[in-house]
């Protein structure tokens, strides 16, 4: 009887080091592999619980879920994306968000009035080339990033050809590069084009 006392008590320490090794190993795994925790790491591994969203589109799910990105630009695109990573890109200046029915605001009218093409505006990143085009782009509450290049002012008209065209030309260019680089897919719209069915 005591042999087999024994061997039950061998078995049980066994499998409590064997869990304990287990427990402690992923614990381990869980701190180290999270790259973008500070010194507080122990606090920040077990998420707190978040308020409740007001927000009907905003689901437990997605407000647990911590994403990291590289910069302003995978934000915005990450925000606006389908699921498959395609994006719809339009650029826009002062001009098209001033007066009294501005050429953005047809714009999306379009997709309001258009044939199965509301659900689109959620995968529309309006990209803005001075201030006054992001502030109207944040007021009416789409997804916006805001184009900046050092030297060149792209607020006013640009006539065709010019130094300044062909900047701003190439600009463009390269940030389409840097959406595909980013692993993004996209629908480019270079004039404002209504969507009516």
């Amino acid at each position: 009887m005591a042999e087999c006392t024994k061997i039950f008590w061998a078995a049980d320490f066994s499998h409590f080091l064997v869990y304990t090794l287990l427990f402690f190993g992923v614990f381990y795994i869980l701190i180290s592999t999270n790259p973008t925790q500070s010194n507080n790491s122990l606090i920040s591994i077990f998420p707190t619980q978040n308020p409740p969203s007001h927000s009907p589109s905003m689901t437990n799910n997605s407000q647990n879920r911590m994403v990291h990105y590289r910069d302003k630009l995978d934000e915005a695109l990450a925000g606006a994306c389908t699921e498959d990573k395609t994006v719809i890109i339009a650029v826009v200046n002062k001009a098209y968000v001033e007066g009294d029915k501005p050429m953005l605001d047809l714009f999306l009218d379009g997709f309001w009035l258009g044939e199965g093409t509301r659900k689109l505006v959620k995968h529309l990143l309006i990209v803005t080339v001075d201030q006054t085009s992001y502030e109207r782009c944040m007021f009416l509450g789409l997804h916006c990033y805001k184009l900046e290049t050092d030297g060149v002012d792209f607020v006013g008209e640009k006539l065709y050809m010019s130094a300044d065209f062909i900047k701003m030309m190439w600009r463009r260019t390269q940030f389409l590069g840097q959406v595909l680089k980013l692993g993004y897919s996209f629908i480019f719209t270079c004039r404002i084009v209504m969507f009516y069915g």
